[in-house]
C-alpha cells in the first residue's frame, strides 16, 4: 500500500499549499463530522491511503488530449505516490481495455466514489476529467513544474517527464494491433537500415484543428512546410550519422543516392491528403508511404469506387429518385462526424458537418448511451488513431504542428533527448513542446 507524503508537501508552492480548513471526506467519517455511507462497497484488498482517478471524458472526441491527460495524471500520482486508477464508464471511445493493457496493479483498492474530489489538490482520492483538468493542471500546476529560469522546451522538462512516465507505464497495445505494430516497426527500421539511412514521420491535423500560426489560423500549414521539414530532418541525421554514416559523408554521392530510399512515413486525419500531388512534390526526391495499412479511413471517394451507388430513375421520366450516398472520412477529424458514426439518420443523404451537427443525441440510443454499433465503429477509429501513433513514435524524427495533440503526444513517444535535439520538429508557429501546445 502506498503512503501519502503530506510532510513533502509543506515545503513547496502555492500548488502544494495546505488549506487548514479542508477536512476530508475519509477523515471526516472517521472523526464523525460526517455520517458513514449506509453500504459499503465488497473490497477484497484495503482501501488506498490516497489516489488520483482519471475519468476519461464523454464529451471530449480528441483521442490525443485524452492521452496526454492520462500520462499526466499518471505521472504525477506516481510522484506524488499516489495509487493510480482509470474510470472508463463513460468514455466516448468505449473500454480502456479494448486497446492497451490494464494498468499496473496498485496493491490496494480504489476509494469508495463518495470520497473521491477534484479538489483541492490535498485531497486524498483525486479525481482528473477533461472538465476539471485546469484545477490539477492549472496556473498553479505550471508555476510548480515549468522551470522558469530556462529557455524553450527545457523548461517544460518536469512536465515532460510527468507524460514519459505515464507513456512508458500505460502505452502497451494488445492483441493482433500489438503485433501488427511490432511487425511493421521492425520493416521500417530494416528497410531504413538497408539504405543505410533513417526513419522520419510525418503527421498533418486537418479537420476541426486548425494552426496557432495566425496567418493560417482559419484554414491548414501548407503541405509544402511539413515536406521541407521532413527533407531537413533527413539532412541533420545523415550528418549526424544516424545510424549507419559516422562521418556524415555527404561527399559519398552512392551514399546519398541510398539514403533518399529511406522510409518517409506519414500519418494524417485526412486520407486525401495522401495523394496530393503538392505533398508528393514537396517531399520529392523521398517517397511517401502510410504509416500504417492495417486500418485505413476511406473517403467518399474511395467508398462510391468500391460500392457504387445508382441512381434510380422511374421509366420514361428525366426525375431522379434520392437515394442514399456514400457517407466518408471527408477532410479530417471533426468532432460532429465522430460522433455520428453508427447512427442510421448520419449516414444517409448528403454527408455535411451541418446536418451531423444538427443531430440532437448523434449516435446514441434512447438511453443516451452509445449505440454497439457507434461504438463498433469508434473502436475502429481508435484503434487506427493509435497504431499511426506506435509506428510513428518509432521513427528517428517527427514533423508536424504543435496545435495537434497527436503531434505533443509523438512528441513525448519520441523521447526527451529527441526533442532536445530538434528530431520533434515542430512547424506552427515555431513553439517549443508543452503538453498543451502553449508557449
Amino acid at each position: 500500500m502506498r503512503s501519502f507524503r503530506l510532510k513533502h508537501w509543506r515545503r513547496r508552492g502555492s500548488y502544494y499549499a495546505l488549506d487548514p480548513s479542508f477536512l476530508d471526506v475519509a477523515d471526516a467519517e472517521q472523526s464523525g463530522a460526517l455520517p458513514s455511507p449506509l453500504s459499503q462497497q465488497a473490497v477484497t484488498e484495503p482501501v488506498c491511503n490516497s489516489s488520483l482517478t482519471y475519468s476519461m471524458d464523454t464529451d471530449d472526441s480528441s483521442f490525443g488530449k485524452t492521452l496526454l491527460l492520462l500520462w499526466l495524471s499518471y505521472g504525477l500520482a506516481k510522484k506524488e505516490g499516489r495509487a493510480f486508477f482509470i474510470d472508463d464508464s463513460q468514455w466516448v471511445y468505449g473500454r480502456y481495455t479494448s486497446y492497451f493493457a490494464p494498468p499496473p496493479s496498485q496493491g490496494c483498492s480504489p476509494p469508495p466514489p463518495h470520497q473521491v474530489l477534484p479538489c483541492p489538490h490535498q485531497a486524498k482520492h483525486l479525481v482528473v476529467s477533461a472538465d476539471t483538468a485546469s484545477w490539477t493542471f492549472g496556473l498553479s500546476f505550471h508555476e510548480e513544474f515549468v522551470q522558469q529560469r530556462r529557455y524553450g522546451t527545457e523548461k517544460y522538462q518536469h512536465i515532460y517527464d510527468l507524460a514519459r512516465a505515464g507513456y512508458e507505464d500505460l502505452f502497451k497495445l494488445i492483441g493482433e494491433d500489438a503485433v501488427y505494430a511490432q511487425s511493421r516497426i521492425a520493416g521500417m527500421k530494416e528497410d531504413a537500415a538497408s539504405h543505410g539511412g533513417s526513419v522520419v514521420g510525418m503527421q498533418i491535423r486537418r479537420g476541426d484543428q486548425h494552426p496557432l500560426e495566425y496567418q493560417f489560423s482559419r484554414d491548414y500549414l501548407p503541405l509544402e512546410r511539413y515536406a521541407t521539414g521532413a527533407r531537413s530532418l533527413f539532412r541533420t541525421l545523415l550528418n549526424r550519422g544516424e545510424p549507419a554514416h559516422a562521418n556524415g559523408d555527404l561527399a559519398d554521392f552512392s551514399a546519398v543516392l541510398e539514403y533518399i530510399h529511406s522510409p518517409l512515413l506519414l500519418a494524417s486525419d485526412d486520407p486525401d491528403v495522401f495523394a496530393l500531388p503538392e505533398l508528393s512534390q514537396a517531399a520529392a526526391p523521398f517517397t511517401v508511404q502510410k504509416a500504417q495499412e492495417r486500418i485505413q479511413l476511406a473517403t467518399k471517394a474511395a467508398l462510391d469506387r468500391s460500392s457504387p451507388v445508382a441512381p434510380i430513375r422511374e421509366p420514361g421520366s428525366a426525375y431522379v429518385k434520392h437515394v442514399d450516398e456514400n457517407s466518408g472520412w471527408e477532410g479530417g477529424f471533426y468532432g460532429a462526424l465522430f460522433r455520428s458514426l453508427g447512427n442510421p439518420k448520419a449516414t444517409s443523404g448528403s454527408s455535411t458537418l451541418e446536418r451531423l451537427s444538427s443531430l440532437s443525441d448523434p449516435g446514441t440510443g434512447n438511453d443516451g448511451r452509445a449505440s454497439e454499433q457507434a461504438m463498433r465503429v469508434r473502436e475502429l477509429v481508435g484503434r487506427a488513431y493509435l497504431l499511426d501513433l506506435a509506428v510513428l513514435g518509432e521513427s528517428d524524427g517527427i514533423v508536424c504542428a504543435v496545435s495537434s495533440a497527436a503531434c505533443r503526444v509523438l512528441g513525448v513517444m519520441l523521447g526527451w533527448q529527441a526533442v532536445v535535439d530538434n528530431r520533434w520538429m515542430n512547424v506552427d508557429d515555431s513553439r517549443p513542446w508543452s503538453w498543451n501546445g502553449a508557449r
